[in-house]
Parts: C-alpha cells; sequence; structure tokens
C-alpha cells in the first residue's frame, strides 16, 4: 500500500469519526459538556487531516466557543438584507450567510 492510498484511508476514516461526532453532538445537545468537547474533537481531527466540515454540520455550532446551537437559548437567528445572520448568546459571534447563495444552491440541487 503506497503513501496516497494510506493518506485516503486516513482522510475517509477522519471524515467518517467528524460525521459521528457531530451526530453525537447532536443528540446530546441538552448535556452542554459532552456535545462542547465533541464539537472540538470534530474541528480539530478536520483542522489535522484538512478535511473540511459539511456546510450543514457548520451551521449547527458556533465557530468562536463551540457551542451547539439551540434557537431561543444558545443563539438568535434573524433574517434581513438578503443575510440571515445567527448571534450566539454566549460568546456574542455573529455569523452571517447569504440566503440568496442558499436559493440557488437549492435550484441546483433540484436539478440533480
Amino acid at each position: 500500500m503506497g503513501w496516497k492510498e494510506r493518506k485516503a484511508t486516513r482522510k475517509k476514516i477522519a471524515s467518517e469519526r467528524i460525521k459521528e461526532l457531530l451526530q453525537l453532538s447532536e443528540i446530546y445537545k441538552d448535556d452542554e459538556i459532552l456535545s462542547v468537547n465533541s464539537i472540538k474533537t470534530a474541528v480539530a481531527i478536520s483542522k489535522r487531516h484538512k478535511i473540511r466540515i459539511p456546510q450543514n454540520y457548520k451551521r449547527m455550532f458556533c465557530k468562536k466557543c463551540y457551542s451547539p446551537y439551540t434557537p431561543n437559548k444558545t443563539v438568535r437567528i434573524r433574517t434581513g438584507r438578503g443575510k440571515v445572520t445567527f448571534t450566539c448568546l454566549k460568546c456574542g459571534y455573529i455569523k452571517r450567510i447569504p440566503y440568496t447563495k442558499e436559493k440557488n444552491q437549492k435550484t441546483i440541487e433540484n436539478k440533480l
């Protein structure tokens, strides 16, 4: 087994582990310590192996304090001026996502 094959298998295993950890954090949203630790571990694995976290998982937690988003409890969600604004109520971090781009992605996905 050559170097490239080993690297590909490591990345595949790492991406599976990242998805498992993020699903675990979603299941245990009530236990804050467990969910934050699983999110931190998933982010560390993605940085170590240079793997992007999938977009739908990225919107589940705060980039700064790694707390999982639960509406009206840990995050405030607002829409306006072509953006969806996520404001973390623990650290104050603001994440803005243009929703016109999301509409375009959904139409592309529907065509496929």
